[in-house]
């Protein structure tokens, strides 16, 4: 087995040395670590634990910038931002695969120990002590959501020796401006402040290639620039430090990030034009084209109001700034829309210790708030133009704007949802005088929230020690996420125009809980240790949510068509002249003479009108008594109703246990060898409203993980203090991993079991016969295996089975069993409730090309017609996951780095040559591991050229990162059926060079 050599390597190494311990007479060793990887301050050579640590030094020589390049220095660590602003940071194949407001991470992150992170897929790091990350189920010191491991953020503290600090200068290329510095301020002999901050600006890595464009009627695009995702972010940092006396130490940090910039939370969409509207781009196939027209929802509703043709886009689509797909790639767009990023963050963090004779008292907690708020165009493109017709006599198409940041579309004033008057129906315009489809997406999220700790730890001088602890937090937050296009609000007779899954301003996810954690340690001999940990975990989380879309419809309004039928089209019956009358009962409202729905009376009774409802049924349409009932029911759904009306929950609430229990035995001075047991866990959540007419078998919630870890590491110190080397191996049992897939057209979180096998090792090395010499390096292997689960795989819905075939239910996919669905074809295109060329729902006036399968079957069949036709139809045939390896997780991966210090006395300093390179093999980006899932393996190399001062003052680097110029990719998003199926991908950083300047003051 793989494991076995390096394991052994290591072992034989650390057996075979001398009794040496490092001090401060081993000339050219290696400097000591101190961590506090178990809640005390310690040498990293004597943790226990897989962890590594990165110094404030090391991260400037290294060129670790953002949490993305840290993957690139930690043995098992993949990293990638995701395609809602957020982040997976992955340890040994467990990061956070959910998409969810509910949902955690699975790699708990900390600031100076405190359970408080900013969003780490937007921070850099500046004057920072060190970073820890910590391998491993952490479950007893860390927590609820340690499945995957943790990492601890340190930032620097005041001291007391004098006025200091520096100042550092950089300029690239990008236009790339990085400011940073910091003050060191000694108040008092024993009260300090320290001040630090960062200010980057850059212009973006993407071009895009609309700006500037002429269109074929001469027209140019206006507000857009020629590159897109750039940086304008702002961060600041105050620490005040009390040493109040010999025994008690105060300390307090208040941190502002803001950020305001065109940062592309997308890079392009990846995508080969789809034959027909099932999958609107090919499955697996890579390239730069649009998704077919017909199975992205807002087109098919253009093209069914007479707005476009049906069809794909190249032979029926009429575009007057011709997309340039020979041209595209993952750094180059055709959008016509800048994006939009702002994320501020306040945080609050104190720390108060205590040491007593024989305990030390330590209590740690902060306070964030945050606001976020992110657009960009949805569909990555320059839509087709739009033609006139009886909704829309002049051609033109505004589209909704939002109600303005979270929370806002339920508030008072203007573009409030529950008034009737968001988006164009109100009068809430983001873009009037629009000729061509456009599409947008908004994500936006405030709130707030704080946690508490308290611990005790001993220092007894027999055999026996013990740490003991309880946390608690509490946490909030509301936010939206729009997807609006002005296909969608072309129809006037819906309210409202556009998608929102939303939330309550006052609160829409809600999170609490303690805990209360223990460890005790005894020495079996001098060298042996015993440790058991054990942590009681009380989670609650509740949600307060809903989903808008087309949830109202004006009974005064004579359309000119329905998708099933023709109506009058004459401008005279257009509209009306009544003022508009929205309900959520229409059936009920009009009178139906099919009766009502009992989608529409289950609305009747949760809205407490079903005491009037038999004696409305016995009046006529639009009577009093109906509109009484209609006017009780508001025409958008209020928090929970979705929820409420099929049977999902509201509040979760878990109980767990986890800990570890295991030995490190120190069988020299210079080496120890540990074996642990652990058990973790990660709390669930709730997935999305669904309404109740597309829950189908959705599940409402998702459970949590757990996760039973043996491992077995060995730490050692070689060759009179130049070599660490340390390797470990590890096996995971892992139940109820959770993932999310598309499913009725939102992500639907569930859970899979997995096996995960790995080893590591990590070698730092400053060797005799060349002083000037530093080597560090890590390899790490990783094998996961999903076990004992099945899942439908939105892009490829039957599964394999031949006997099944993929239809479009007007932009909501399913299968249907061929032998049944064949002989009432006829029927259903009779009956309208099929797309073909020249059929009665082929509203355009030219062709449809691209509907039909190759054998003539209508690819846009309505699911609820092949029902009542006795067609057998499904959501998908799942697929059997057993033995695929799981998302984000590489085989292989392997770091080295070499740097070499010369000293010149002529220059009065030293130069140093540093290079450092980094591959990771080749990964999945979804559990299915299907053909399009495919990462390929990625490398980098970073090269810098440092000169230092023999004062200490200066510090001067010239530097390049991804030498090679690489577009690698370390994520993949898909996105809905009612999108096509394109993907995002997300990428590193391309080659970038500069210089930067530091000057040192004070002591």
């Amino acid at each position: 087995m793989k494991f076995v050599p390096i394991i052994s390597i290591v072992l034989s190494l650390a057996l075979a040395a001398p009794n040496q311990v490092l001090g401060e007479e081993s000339t050219g060793g290696i400097e000591e670590i101190i961590v506090t990887a178990q809640r005390t301050a310690e040498n990293i050579q004597d943790v226990p634990i897989a962890v590594t640590a990165i110094t404030g030094e090391m991260l400037e020589e290294k060129q670790v910038i953002t949490v993305s390049d840290l993957q690139m220095h930690a043995p098992n660590v993949s990293f990638t931002a995701t395609n809602f602003g957020s982040n997976s940071f992955s340890i040994r194949g467990i990061g956070r695969l959910v998409t969810a407001a509910t949902g955690d991470a699975g790699v708990s992150i900390h600031t100076n120990d405190i359970s408080i992170a900013p969003n780490i897929a937007a921070v850099e790091f500046y004057d920072m002590e060190r970073v820890e990350i910590l391998r491993g189920p952490q479950g007893t010191l860390y927590g609820k959501n340690a499945t995957g491991g943790a990492i601890n953020f340190v930032t620097r503290k005041p001291d007391f020796e004098g006025i200091s600090g520096y100042v550092d200068l950089e300029a690239a290329d990008y236009s790339n401006t990085r400011v940073k510095g910091a003050f060191n301020l000694p108040i008092t002999d024993n009260f300090a402040l320290r001040f630090a901050g960062l200010k980057l600006d850059r212009d973006g890595y993407t071009e895009n290639l609309a700006d500037g464009q002429v269109g074929l009627d001469g027209r140019t695009l206006e507000d857009i620039d020629d590159d897109v995702d750039g940086r304008d972010i702002l961060d600041l940092r105050i620490t005040a430090l009390w040493d109040i006396n010999d025994r008690a130490e105060a300390w307090v940090i208040y941190n502002r990030f803001d950020e305001n910039d065109d940062r592309s939370r997308i890079t392009n969409q990846v995508c080969v034009t789809g034959p027909i509207p099932t999958y609107g781009c090919i499955p697996g196939a890579v390239g730069f084209e649009q998704p077919h027209a017909s199975a992205q929802f807002g087109n098919l509703v253009a093209g069914l109001y007479s707005l476009v043709p049906l069809g794909t886009p190249d032979l029926t689509g009429n575009f007057n700034w011709p997309r340039p797909n020979d041209q595209i790639g993952l750094r180059k767009m055709h959008t016509d829309f800048e994006p939009v990023f702002e994320n501020e963050q306040n945080t609050f963090l104190a720390g108060f210790n205590y040491e007593f004779d024989n305990f030390d008292l330590g209590i740690v907690g902060g306070y964030y708030d945050f606001e976020y708020f992110t657009r960009q165009d949805y569909n990555m493109n320059v839509g087709a133009e739009l033609a006139p017709n009886f909704y829309r006599v002049d051609g033109l198409y505004p589209i909704s704007d939002t109600a303005g940041r979270a929370g806002d579309e339920w508030r008072s004033g203007p573009c409030n949802a529950f008034d009737g008057t968001s988006g164009v129906r109100g009068g809430c315009v983001f873009l009037d005088d629009l000729t061509r489809t456009f599409t947008f997406d908004q994500g936006d999220s405030d709130g707030d929230g704080w946690t508490v700790e308290a611990k005790v730890r001993s220092s007894l001088e027999g055999r026996f020690n013990f740490l003991l602890g309880a946390s608690t937090f509490d946490g909030d937050s509301t936010g939206d996420y729009y997807v609006n296009a002005n296909m969608l609000d072309a129809r006037p007779d819906f309210y409202p125009g556009f998608f929102n899954a939303t939330g309550d301003p006052d609160g829409a996810t809600f999170g609490e809980g303690w805990a209360v954690f223990g460890e005790g340690y005894f020495d079996i001999t001098d060298r042996l240790k015993l440790t058991v940990g054990v942590r009681y975990n009380e989670d609650e989380k509740s949600v307060r949510d809903t989903s808008l879309l087309w949830n109202a419809q004006d009974v005064r309004f004579t359309p000119c068509f329905t998708f099933m039928d023709f109506g009058d089209c004459s401008l005279a019956a257009f509209g009306g002249t009544a003022e508009p009358l929205f309900t959520r009962v229409f059936d009920f409202l009009t009178n139906d003479p099919d009766g009502v729905p009992d989608s529409e009376l289950a609305l009747i009774e949760f809205y407490g009108q079903g005491d009037a409802l038999a004696a409305a049924l016995l009046t006529g349409a639009q009577s009093p008594e109906r509109l009484a009932i209609s006017s009780a029911i508001p025409i958008v759904p209020d928090f929970n109703e979705q929820r409420a009306l099929t049977g999902s929950p509201d509040v979760f609430e878990w109980k767990e246990f986890t800990g570890r229990i295991g030995l490190d035995w120190r069988f020299n001075d210079n080496a120890m060898v540990y074996a642990f047991y652990s058990r973790g866990y990660k709390p669930g959540g709730a997935n999305p409203p669904i309404q109740l007419q597309f829950q189908s078998d959705s599940n409402f919630d998702f459970e949590q993980e757990d996760i039973d870890s043996f491992e077995v590491g060995i730490k050692s110190t070689l060759l009179d203090g130049r070599m660490v080397l340390n390797g470990t191996f590890f096996v995971y049992d892992y139940a109820g991993l959770q993932v999310a897939r598309i499913k009725n057209n939102t992500s639907v979180n569930e859970n899979i079991d997995a096996d995960i096998m790995g080893a590591e090792v990590e070698l730092f090395w400053r060797p005799e016969f060349a002083e000037g010499l530093a080597i560090d390096a890590s390899y790490s292997w990783l094998d996961t295996e999903v076990t004992n689960s099945e899942s439908v795989d939105p892009l490829d819905r039957t599964g394999g089975d031949p006997d099944f075939i993929t239809l479009n239910d007007f932009a909501f996919l399913y299968a249907a069993r061929k032998s049944t669905l064949d002989p009432v074809i006829p029927s259903l295109i009779g009956f309208g409730c099929a797309v073909v060329p020249g059929g009665p729902t082929s509203i355009s006036a030219t062709a449809t090309p691209g509907v039909l399968y190759p054998d003539g079957t209508p690819a846009i069949i309505s699911r609820s017609c092949a029902d009542a036709f006795g067609v057998e139809t499904v959501e998908g045939i799942p697929f059997d996951l057993d033995g695929n390896s799981l998302p984000n997780s590489p085989e292989n991966t392997i770091h080295l780095g070499i740097a070499y210090t010369w000293g010149i006395p002529a220059i009065a300093g030293s130069l140093t040559g540093r290079w450092d390179y980094y591959w990771q093999d080749d990964s999945f980006a979804r559990e299915f591991n299907a053909r399009g899932d495919d990462i390929d393996s990625w490398d980098q190399h970073n090269a810098s050229l440092i000169y230092d001062s023999s004062n200490g003052k200066w510090t001067v680097r010239a530097w390049i990162r991804n030498i090679g110029d690489e577009d690698n990719v370390t994520g993949h998003y898909v996105t809905s059926d009612t999108s096509g199926y394109f993907r995002n991908y997300q990428l590193t950083e391309p080659r970038i060079y500069g210089a930067s300047l530091r000057y040192n003051f004070g002591s």
